[in-house]
């Protein structure tokens, strides 16, 4: 099972999803949620139920991400149909 890091470095890993969005979505800010993908003494423990907030932020981004595939599969058609 993913931990909060883990799971905040799949999502990030899209260059449109930042830590900033992430910390939006828990009503945080970035330097919090920074801290609760530390470890060592400096960390913080991630938000309570992380897991449903992480779980919708990646549904509607992965949506998202999908649509924009779409135009950009409908734009190279276009284009290569000129």
């Amino acid at each position: 099972m993913m931990d909060f890091k883990e799971a905040t470095d799949v999502l990030t890993s899209a260059p449109t999803m930042t830590l900033a969005k992430v910390a939006e979505a828990f009503g945080k800010d970035t330097h919090t949620i920074m801290r609760a993908r530390m470890e060592g003494s400096n960390a913080r423990r991630p938000p309570q139920d992380w897991k449903p907030v992480i779980a919708s932020i990646a549904r509607d981004h992965a949506t998202k991400l999908r649509e924009y595939s779409n135009a950009l599969d409908q734009l190279a058609d276009q284009l290569a149909s000129v």
